[in-house]
């Protein structure tokens, strides 16, 4: 049997004090529970840790090593906490943060700067990837995931709601001229967001209108950066998030295609482990990605 931590924490205790009754008084327990936890610690060791008198305690030789291990432990216990109240109160530690691939540079990176010019004692190391991580297997204090969340025990906060948005250079739609209605897509160049494997299809509606085509792109890249790129260089029209391709949008680098025709739209939100325990880091990120969220201009093509 495993002895009980709080026994093992009384028991220096009492020999730091010498007295079972200065032990009670000082911690404000019954000098009946006091003295019932070490019989029981004793019972659980099997082992004579003191020697009790009317007046005085003695520790046998087996007690008094004991005592050693108990002391050094509780100590590093107590220090822990301290450690823990002290980065608590500095705003200090690592925050390790999950989100996929293409919302690092426009949204995701002006946060981290700003939660670390705020807090500068916090070091950040952010995973970039496609993969659905475990965030207790991988040590991840915090993911960023887009799109309908699966059903588990985590918690989850919504940061934004958005559109993709068609768009393509100016100087396409002047060579190529501008599709009216999706069924006039399949005569474009169309660039994509995929992999190597299986159709893609543009899911779009207008109003109570519903249109779905397979998509047979001229190109296809799972980076939305090279996407724009491409889309900017007039290599044709391309799905991209509304904030991201916002500003190229105003600098009139790309334009919207069939503005009335829209994508369904999807959400980014923020999850972590659990409301019980939740580290200030995590706390303090939460609240500023909120806060950095909603002072920005509403481009979310919704």
């Amino acid at each position: 049997m495993t002895p009980d931590l709080n026994a093992m924490a009384l028991f220096v205790r009492v020999v730091d004090y010498k007295s079972f009754t200065e032990t009670s008084r000082r911690l404000g327990v019954p000098i009946s529970t006091v003295s019932r936890k070490i019989s029981e610690l004793e019972k659980t060791l099997n082992v004579r840790l003191i020697e009790r008198s009317t007046r005085k305690l003695r520790l046998t030789e087996l007690g008094m090593d004991y005592y050693q291990f108990c002391r050094r432990g509780l100590e590093e216990f107590e220090t822990g906490i301290l450690m823990i109240n002290d980065r608590q109160s500095e705003v200090s530690g690592t925050l390790r943060i999950s989100i996929p691939p293409n919302i690092a540079d426009v949204l995701v990176m002006p946060m981290i700067c700003a939660y670390q010019n705020a807090y500068p004692n916090t070091t950040v190391k952010i995973l970039v990837t496609e993969r659905y991580v475990d965030l207790i297997e991988d040590g991840v204090d915090i993911a960023l995931r887009v799109g309908k969340l699966k059903d588990s025990g985590l918690i989850a906060r919504r940061l934004l709601e958005y559109r993709h948005l068609l768009v393509a250079s100016p100087g396409y739609i002047q060579t190529h001229g501008e599709p009216q209605h999706p069924a006039e897509l399949v005569s474009h160049q169309l660039i994509t967001f995929g992999g190597w494997h299986g159709q893609l299809s543009w899911n779009l509606e207008c109003e109570e209108k519903r249109h779905s085509l397979v998509i047979d792109s001229s190109l296809s890249i799972n980076e939305i950066s090279g996407i724009q790129y491409a889309a900017e260089a007039g290599q044709g029209i391309a799905e991209i998030p509304a904030f991201i391709c916002a500003a190229a949008i105003q600098k009139g680098t790309l334009v919207e295609v069939m503005p009335t025709w829209h994508f369904s739209p999807t959400t980014l939100s923020v999850i972590y482990p659990s409301n019980r325990n939740t580290s200030r880091l995590v706390r303090l990120f939460m609240d500023l990605c909120i806060s950095h969220i909603k002072k920005q201009p509403p481009f979310t093509g919704i």
